[in-house]
C-alpha cells in the first residue's frame, strides 16, 4: 500500500500537482495530433471514443468510491469529492465563489493547467474536445440524469470555464447496489486527517487518472485501426516521452541542477519518491538501476484489464524521454508489473564521460 513519506512538504505536492495536471494533458494531446493526423476524420472520432470512454472510467470509479464512503450520489458529491488535482488547485473559486446544491452546481475555474499545456502547444480546437466528450460522459455516467454545461470555455479564448452540473429536480435518488472491494479500495484517497494528507491523497489520484487518461484514449485508435493504430499510439508515447526529456532537462538546467542520470530519478517530472515508492540499486554517474514496486498508474491498468498497453506506456516513452534528457542514455525496463513482475526496475546507461 503506498504511503505518503514523511518528509513530503506541501509546495512540493503542489508543484508535482501542476506537473501531472500538464502531463496528462499533453499526452492526450500527442494522442489526438498522432490519430487525427494518420487517419483524419476517423482518427477524430477515434480520439472522441476514447475521451468518452474516459469519462466512463472516471464516472464509474467516482460512484463506487464515494457510494462506499456512504456518500449520496449527486452533482455536489461529484463536485466536492472529484478526483482528479485540478480542483485541489483551483480550490479556493471552486469551493468559496461556487454554488452547491444537490442537484445544482455552479462555478468558475480560472486557473487551469491543462489548458496552459494546451494553449502553449496550440492545440485549442482539441482541446475543447476534451472539455465537450469528457465532463458529459462522466457526469452521465456517475448519475444517469448527471449533465454539464461549459458555455464559457478556456479552449474558446474566455478568461474562464464557467461550470453548470445539473440534474433535473425530480431526479430520484440513485443506488448502486452493493459497494465494490474497488470501491472499497478507491474510498481511502478521499479521506484525510490533515491538509497535507488531502494534497498527496489527490497528487496520488492524479497520478491513477493519468494511466487511466492514456489506456481510455489508445483503446480506441488499436481498436478502429489496427496494427497502423498501435503504431500511432508508441508514435505519440514517444513523442510525449521527448517532450518530457525536454522539458526535465530545462528545469534542471534553470535550477542549477546538474544533468545527470541520478537527477533524472532523484528530481524525476512524474511524482517517483512523493507517491512512487523507489529502491536504489545502482547509482554512478554512467549508470544508475531502481526499482518501483508499485504505482498509481499500475494499479489503473491492472484494474481495467489494460496492463498490455501499461506496457506500452513504460517501454515506449522512456527510451525517447531519457534520450531527450542526456543524448546517448539509455533506458530499459528490465521488469515490468504490467508484464506480471513482482516490481518494475529501471536502468539508465549514459556513455562514459557523459555531462550536460
Amino acid at each position: 500500500m503506498l504511503t505518503m513519506p514523511n518528509d513530503a512538504a506541501l509546495p512540493d505536492i503542489l508543484e508535482s500537482m501542476d506537473t501531472m495536471l500538464k502531463a496528462q494533458a499533453r499526452i492526450y494531446m500527442h494522442l489526438a495530433r498522432v490519430a487525427t493526423q494518420r487517419f483524419g476524420r476517423e482518427g477524430e472520432r477515434s480520439v472522441r471514443l476514447g475521451l468518452r470512454a474516459y469519462g466512463h472510467w472516471r464516472g464509474r470509479e467516482m460512484q463506487e468510491a464515494h457510494h462506499a464512503l456512504g456518500k449520496p450520489v449527486n452533482m455536489e458529491t461529484l463536485m466536492r469529492c472529484w478526483d482528479n488535482a485540478s480542483t485541489y488547485v483551483a480550490k479556493d473559486t471552486i469551493a468559496d465563489e461556487g454554488r452547491y446544491t444537490p442537484n445544482d452546481v455552479e462555478f468558475d475555474v480560472f486557473h487551469c493547467p491543462a489548458s496552459e499545456a494546451w494553449k502553449e502547444g496550440e492545440f485549442h480546437q482539441m482541446g475543447h474536445w476534451y472539455c465537450d466528450e469528457f465532463h458529459q460522459a462522466a457526469a452521465r455516467t456517475y448519475h444517469p440524469d448527471g449533465n454539464v454545461t461549459i458555455h464559457e470555455n478556456l479552449m474558446k479564448g474566455d478568461d474562464r470555464c464557467h461550470f453548470r452540473w445539473i440534474m433535473p429536480p425530480a431526479s430520484a435518488p440513485h443506488d448502486p447496489g452493493a459497494v465494490t472491494p474497488l470501491g472499497e479500495r478507491l474510498s481511502d484517497d478521499y479521506t484525510a486527517a490533515s491538509e497535507i494528507e488531502g494534497a498527496w491523497k489527490s497528487l496520488k489520484r492524479s497520478n491513477r487518472l493519468l494511466g487511466g487518461h492514456f489506456f481510455t484514449c489508445a483503446r480506441p485508435i488499436i481498436e478502429r485501426h489496427g496494427e497502423e493504430g498501435r503504431a500511432a499510439v508508441v508514435q505519440a508515447l514517444a513523442d510525449w516521452g521527448a517532450d518530457r526529456g525536454v522539458r526535465l532537462r530545462e528545469r534542471h538546467l534553470e535550477r542549477g541542477r546538474a544533468v545527470s542520470l541520478e537527477s533524472f530519478v532523484a528530481d524525476h517530472d512524474l511524482p517517483m519518491r512523493l507517491i512512487w515508492p523507489v529502491r536504489e540499486v545502482e547509482v554512478s554517474p554512467e549508470r544508475v538501476v531502481v526499482e518501483i514496486d508499485e504505482t498509481p498508474q499500475d494499479e489503473a491498468f491492472l484494474d481495467s484489464d489494460a496492463a498490455e498497453l501499461g506496457r506500452l506506456w513504460y517501454e515506449a516513452s522512456y527510451p525517447a524521454m531519457a534520450q531527450a534528457y542526456m543524448p546517448g542514455t539509455r533506458a530499459l525496463w528490465r521488469a515490468l508489473v504490467s508484464r506480471g513482475d513482482a516490481t518494475n526496475r529501471l536502468e539508465l546507461e549514459a556513455p562514459a564521460g557523459a555531462r550536460a
